[in-house]
C-alpha cells in the first residue's frame, strides 16, 4: 500500500478555513430555519445525469436520501442544484462503500476531507471524466511500473544494460577520435620546410 504524505501547513490552513466556513453557514442555516419555523428538505426529483449509475442504485439513493446528516447546497458549496445532486449521490456512494465510523477528531477530519474532495471533483468537472482518469493513470511518484508490472521491468532490464554498455562504448570511441583529431591538428600547425614535403 502506498505511503501517505502528511498535509502541508497550507493544506491544513485551507481545510481549516473550509471547515469554519461550512460550520458558520450551517449555524446560519439552522438559525434561519428556526426563525422561519420550517425545516429544509432536499428536492430529490432531479435526475443525476451520471454515466454508469444504474436505476437500482438510484432507487436506493432516493430511499436513503432523507435530509438527515450532511447534504450539499448551492449556498454553502458554490455548486448548482444539479451539481449538488451529483455530490449528494457521490457522498452517499462513498459512505456506503467505505464508511467512516466513530466521532473522533480523526474521523471528523476524514469526513471533511471526503466532502472537500467531492466538492472539488464536482466543481472541476472530474466526475465521470474518463479522459481525466486516464491522464492520472501512472502518476504515483514513478512507482506504477514497480507496483503493477514488475515482470515487465525484469524482462526489459537486460535491454537497458545493453543500451548502457553501447552508450559507454560510443563515448569511449568519441574520446579516442577527438584525441586523434587533436593530435593531427597539432601536427598540422607545426611549421614545415620545403624539404620535409
Amino acid at each position: 500500500m502506498p505511503q501517505r504524505t502528511p498535509m502541508t501547513r497550507t493544506q491544513r490552513a485551507q481545510l481549516k478555513d473550509f471547515l469554519q466556513r461550512k460550520r458558520r453557514a450551517r449555524r446560519e442555516q439552522a438559525h434561519a430555519a428556526r426563525r422561519a419555523g420550517r425545516d429544509f428538505a432536499r428536492d430529490t426529483a432531479l435526475e443525476l445525469g451520471l454515466r454508469g449509475v444504474t436505476h437500482s442504485t438510484m432507487e436506493a439513493f432516493e430511499e436513503d436520501s432523507e435530509p438527515v446528516g450532511f447534504h450539499f447546497s448551492p449556498q454553502h458549496h458554490g455548486l448548482t442544484l444539479e451539481q449538488c445532486k451529483v455530490a449528494d449521490w457521490l457522498l452517499w456512494r462513498a459512505n456506503a462503500r467505505r464508511p467512516i465510523h466513530g466521532a473522533s477528531k480523526q474521523a471528523v477530519f476524514r469526513r471533511a476531507l471526503r466532502v472537500a474532495g467531492i466538492v472539488s471533483a464536482v466543481r472541476n468537472g472530474r466526475v465521470g471524466n474518463a479522459r481525466w482518469g486516464r491522464s492520472m493513470l501512472g502518476k504515483r511518484g514513478g512507482n506504477v511500473m514497480r507496483d503493477h508490472a514488475l515482470h515487465h521491468l525484469r524482462a526489459i532490464a537486460p535491454l537497458g544494460a545493453q543500451a548502457a554498455q553501447a552508450a559507454r562504448e560510443a563515448r569511449k570511441a568519441l574520446e579516442v577520435w577527438e584525441q586523434l583529431l587533436e593530435a593531427w591538428h597539432q601536427q598540422q600547425r607545426l611549421p614545415k620546410s620545403f624539404l620535409e614535403w
